[in-house]
């Protein structure tokens, strides 16, 4: 998908870093750039230090408006079983990269009067087992996304975090199902995720804030929601025994988070319904736990 979001990127306009570890990856991308007409240099950092890489941009452009957090490594074992250097190195490039490379980059974001920056989280923060490394890195990438959308939008910056879909080296052995594989493999090539990132990364563009699932020709916003919430009348172990089917229970009635002030507010309501009007004008971005 890194390949297919400096291709895009290029292909309108853009002066673009490729960063990758591996040089010959790099440079194949560069070549395929600028062989189009397009401009581009290769970085061979590793993306955990984000400031190497930014450095290359700055030095060889002199500003940096656009960056696309899409680093990942994915290591495959049970919690009880994977080697805890191995469980680390997996968190380490796709959350400390992106915290270090978005650290880096803020500033001249801030600078550039119309940066964006667009995090690559995954499907992985839901339920996937033999994948807890790679899910609690991504799940941490959209919690920070959520964080720095709210401040961005003080200072300018366009923060969006994607769960994207896509054909990859990744995806290409992951099913049997020859329908399956057809549908990934004909059409939701990464081109079609790097066009929606292209998309949220055009100055002109206002769409952001979110987090957004993204695949062949279609995106989905995704929100935290709540399922209606289980009273007792006695604060006691023995009170919730007897709630334990309500606690396990679906509803399509769903009241959706945003913020963080968004659950305080439904949480303060709920234990006393007088205090509704104090938060009737209060910014829920405002309030904190």
């Amino acid at each position: 998908m890194g390949k297919a979001d400096a291709l895009m990127l290029a292909s309108r306009g853009a002066r673009v870093v490729v960063n990758d570890v591996v040089r010959e990856n790099a440079d194949a991308v560069v070549n395929e750039i600028t062989e189009a007409g397009g401009t581009a240099v290769a970085d061979t950092h590793d993306v955990v230090a984000g400031a190497e890489v930014v450095a290359t941009a700055i030095d060889t452009f002199g500003q940096l408006d656009i960056v696309v957090a899409n680093a990942g490594i994915l290591r495959v074992g049970l919690f009880s079983e994977q080697p805890a250097d191995e469980f680390t190195s997996v968190f380490d490039v796709s959350f400390k990269g992106t915290v270090e490379l978005a650290r880096a980059a803020w500033p001249h974001l801030i600078k550039s009067g119309s940066g964006r920056l667009i995090l690559i989280s995954s499907s992985g923060v839901l339920a996937n087992p033999g994948a807890s490394a790679y899910g609690a890195a991504k799940g941490a990438i959209w919690a920070l996304g959520n964080s720095l959308a709210m401040e961005g939008d003080r200072v300018g910056v366009q923060v969006t975090t994607l769960m994207p879909t896509a054909w990859t080296p990744m995806t290409a052995n992951a099913y049997s199902d020859e329908n399956i594989v057809s549908t990934l493999r004909d059409g939701m090539g990464p081109e079609k995720v790097a066009a929606f990132i292209t998309y949220l990364a055009h100055q002109d563009t206002t769409v952001h804030g979110d987090f957004f699932q993204v695949g062949g020709n279609h995106a989905g916003r995704l929100v935290l929601a709540g399922l209606p919430r289980v009273f007792v009348d006695d604060g006691t172990p023995e009170a919730w025994t007897q709630k334990a089917d309500q606690l396990q229970a679906d509803s399509d009635d769903l009241e959706q988070f945003r913020v963080t002030g968004d659950q305080f507010a439904s949480e303060m309501i709920a234990s006393n319904p007088s205090v509704a009007a104090a938060f009737k004008n209060m910014n829920p971005a405002d309030l904190g736990a």
